[in-house]
């Protein structure tokens, strides 16, 4: 498998053939994940200081609405500041354990596609554009696509994770014999 570096978070990651199909792809994934779990479930944290489901899918919504304002500001001026956020305050402040899960799914679905659908109509030739970040200079639209290609994939296997312990802990049947 092909390994690519993310300039964004530093990590190596699976190289991505098409970006815009695996972002299109990913509320979807999301929604199926979060599918069938009851509401404690959702909430439950795997650790100390580590996001539940819920949390997780509604960072995924804002980081989406962060991202949307980000794309189209970088398409349009040029020399544009990204502003970054404290990703564990927006959780704690916008209350994500008590938001509703629904409406956060619709809407990264919704923003998502929105998102893609402005991706393919500029075209390929605009992700080239560039905005500057206060913590790792110069970055493309592209790199920002590629990234967030990354981060969705991450958080859901973190949820996968999670789903996977939840069920692990499940009491089992007593056998009959």
């Amino acid at each position: 498998m092909k390994m690519e570096h993310c300039p964004l978070c530093g990590k190596e990651m699976p190289a991505v053939a098409n970006p815009l199909k695996a972002l299109a792809e990913t509320p979807e994934r999301l929604i199926a994940l979060a599918r069938g779990v009851a509401r404690a479930e959702l909430l439950k944290r795997p650790a100390p200081g580590k996001w539940s489901i819920q949390e997780i899918a509604c960072h995924l919504a804002d980081a989406e609405i962060a991202n949307a304002w980000r794309y189209r500001k970088i398409f349009v001026e040029d020399e544009f500041h990204i502003s970054t956020y404290d990703q564990d305050r927006w959780a704690a402040v916008l209350q994500y354990r008590r938001q509703d899960l629904r409406l956060a799914l619709e809407q990264f679905r919704a923003l998502r596609a929105r998102n893609v659908a402005l991706m393919k109509l500029v075209g390929r030739k605009a992700w080239s554009r560039t905005a500057i970040h206060p913590a790792l200079g110069v970055l493309s639209v592209e790199q920002i696509i590629v990234h967030q290609v990354h981060h969705s994939a991450n958080h859901l296997a973190q949820i996968e994770r999670i789903r996977k312990s939840l069920k692990s802990r499940e009491p089992r049947a007593a056998s009959r014999g």
